[in-house]
């Protein structure tokens, strides 16, 4: 019995040292092709291999790129339920590729991005996508050159969509106050965990004392419970949604 569970045991730590190897290889060839990317500037937006130089998960995205540039390849999210807050990424290749504003919804996009995963959670319509939102803030004139997304898309524009908003002031009992009866916050965060510039979050509920987050640009933050004070600095302005 010990040699069969010695044996056993054996299998295991092979198959565990296989298994991380080629993890280990399929991040080394990850990091070589990203790294090859990150010099082609004449093929690839500036912008883009930025992004991709601080989150190596776009490698794909990136890399097609070139053949893919403007085209949009959905006009649906995908399955979801009310109440449910789907994480959506502005870089994903269903709309990330398409047009919005000077660059796309990949670079651009990450306040249309979070009014998708709004209207998601709040009325179960799975055919507002990001880019729709985009194509509507951009014919609206929600979207600024050499700013991107105007905050009016949030106070204003988001009516559209059958949602409605109210800002709300900064502080621990407000926030958890406004996610604990449903509502989420859409926030406009300055540099810090999320953006090196400016960016766009949702956050959708709580946990434990802390804050369940949905960061369009990155699903390694959207795993995390964050604390308020942890957030509360990097927070420009927020606005509670609602249906």
């Amino acid at each position: 019995m010990i040699l069969f569970f010695t044996a056993v045991y054996g299998i295991f730590l092979l198959v565990t040292l296989f298994s991380s190897s080629v993890t280990s290889c399929q991040t080394n060839a990850k990091k070589a092709k990203a790294s090859k990317l990150l010099k082609e500037t004449d093929t690839y937006p500036q912008e883009l291999l930025d992004m991709l130089s601080r989150n190596p998960d776009m490698l794909d995205f990136v890399e097609g790129y070139p053949e893919k540039k403007g085209q949009v390849f959905a006009d649906s999210i995908g399955d979801v339920k009310k109440g449910e807050y789907p994480l959506l990424l502005q870089w994903d290749e269903r709309w990330g590729y398409g047009d919005y504003g000077t660059s796309c919804v990949a670079v651009s996009g990450c306040a249309p991005t979070v009014i998708s995963m709004a209207v998601a959670g709040l009325t179960g319509e799975d055919s507002i996508t990001p880019y729709t939102v985009a194509s509507y803030a951009q014919e609206n004139g929600y979207y600024v050159p050499g700013s991107g997304t105007s905050w009016s898309l949030i106070s204003e524009g988001i009516q559209h969509f059958g949602l409605f908003s109210q800002e709300l002031p900064l502080s621990r009992d407000s926030v958890f106050q406004a996610l604990e009866s449903g509502m989420p916050i859409i926030c406009s965060m300055r540099p810090g965990d999320f953006t090196t510039t400016g960016h766009f979050i949702l956050l959708v509920g709580t946990e434990d004392g802390k804050i369940q987050v949905r960061d369009p640009n990155s699903t390694k933050r959207s795993e995390q419970l964050w604390d308020y004070e942890t957030l509360e600095y990097q927070i420009n302005n927020l606005w509670a949604v609602s249906q």
